[in-house]
C-alpha cells in the first residue's frame, strides 16, 4: 500500500484517517436508547449493550437469588429474544422445562445441568465459561451453579415461560 522510504509515523496517521473516514461513511445513523436499565447503542445494522450499565433485576419465576437482564426482543412475542441470567454460587434450580428450544452460552462460572424429571447429582454435566449447548424445550432439566454463573439464553418467541415439573417448586405460587 505504501512505498518504501515513507515515514512510519505518516503511514500510521494515514491508516487512522482511512479507518475514521470509513466509519463515518459506513455508519449513517448512531443513536442511544435505554430500556430496562440497559444502554443500547444502535449503529447501522447492529445493536450493542454496555455491561457496565446493565441493571440486573430479580427473576420472579425463580427462587430468590437469580437475576435477569433482557438484551433483545420479548420472549412473550413472536421473534428472536436474548437475555442473561446471573446465579450466585451454589444456586440450585429444581426440575423445570420450557415449551421451546433454547440456545445457552455460559459466559462466566461453572454451570451444571442434568436432564430428567428428578434431580440426580450423578447425572449432572459440567459446562464452563465459553460452553454452548442447546436444550430441547420439552426436556425437563435441573441446574446447579457451582460458582457465580452468568448464562446467555437465546430463543424464538413466543415462549410459554418456565414450567416446574413439581408445582410446589414454583415460587410464583408461594405466598
Amino acid at each position: 500500500m505504501f512505498r518504501k522510504g515513507i515515514n512510519p509515523v505518516f503511514k500510521k496517521f494515514m491508516c487512522l484517517v482511512t479507518v475514521i473516514s470509513l466509519n463515518l461513511i459506513l455508519s449513517p445513523g448512531v443513536s442511544a436508547q435505554s430500556t430496562d436499565g440497559i444502554s443500547m447503542i444502535m449503529m447501522g445494522n447492529y445493536v450493542a449493550t454496555n455491561p457496565d450499565t446493565t441493571k440486573w433485576l430479580p427473576l420472579k419465576a425463580a427462587k430468590r437469588g437469580m437475576r435477569i437482564v433482557s438484551l433483545y426482543g420479548d420472549p412473550t412475542k413472536p421473534g428472536i429474544y436474548a437475555y442473561r441470567l446471573k446465579m450466585p454460587s451454589a444456586y440450585k434450580m429444581p426440575p423445570h422445562l420450557f415449551g421451546e428450544k433454547q440456545m445457552i452460552t455460559v459466559l462466566k462460572g461453572t454451570y451444571w445441568i442434568g436432564i430428567g424429571e428428578k434431580t440426580d447429582p450423578m447425572n449432572l454435566r459440567e459446562f464452563n465459561a465459553g460452553a454452548f449447548f442447546i436444550v430441547d424445550g420439552e426436556a425437563p432439566r435441573y441446574t446447579w451453579a457451582r460458582t457465580e454463573v452468568i448464562i446467555e439464553v437465546v430463543g424464538e418467541g413466543p415462549t410459554s415461560g418456565i414450567q416446574y415439573v413439581y408445582p410446589g417448586d414454583d415460587p410464583r405460587t408461594r405466598k
